[in-house]
């Protein structure tokens, strides 16, 4: 292999495109009062959330309105997000949880689970089978991160007023994405 040619990485199991189910809090019953995606390679993510109409008012942890995109890590028993990007003010900033609280199903390996005790408990479905298309990164810049997971693909970056904006799309329809926060990029 010549230093040229491209390296091919396997995923690792964590990376795919990953739409919110529901999320449920000690007490509470699993709901989902977003559209929500997550799009992670191996290494960097986009998350985009859009309240849906009748759910504005919720109070559940993750469920407002709100586009974020950073780096991914798993390191010393904890799950780490680096925020770089985020509409709702909170980067440079790295969220932790226990590493084995992020899982896949064991029934489903289309499910993925992210319980944080006594928080919330997450539940993110694949809309398409593991290892299906390719998974990279197509952009990732001081202003934009932007990845693609199969058909999938997903920016958050800055919008033309200054404000952090996203989407996730289709790849076969750009035009009409499944989940938009600002203006659209």
């Amino acid at each position: 292999m010549n230093d040229s040619a491209a390296l091919l990485v396997t995923p690792a199991w964590w990376a795919g495109a990953w739409r919110r189910d529901s999320i449920c809090v000690p007490g509470g019953q699993p709901q989902e009062p977003c559209e929500a995606w997550w799009l992670q390679t191996n290494e960097w993510f986009v998350d985009v959330r859009v309240t849906r109409p009748g759910f504005e008012l919720n109070a559940l942890p993750y469920s407002q309105t709100r586009a974020f995109a950073g780096r991914f890590e798993i390191s010393d028993g904890e799950v780490r997000w680096h925020l770089v990007l985020d509409s709702a003010g909170m980067a440079p900033k790295t969220d932790r949880a226990a590493a084995g609280g992020l899982f896949i199903d064991r029934t489903n390996p289309l499910l993925m689970v992210e319980d944080a005790p006594d928080r919330f408990r997450e539940e993110w479905l694949r809309p398409i089978a593991p290892n299906s298309g390719d998974i990279r990164m197509v952009e990732c810049q001081p202003n934009r991160i932007e990845v693609q997971v199969g058909m999938w693909c997903g920016a958050v970056g800055f919008g033309s007023h200054g404000e952090v904006t996203g989407r996730i799309w289709h790849v076969d329809n750009p035009a009409a994405p499944v989940a938009v926060v600002g203006a659209a990029q």
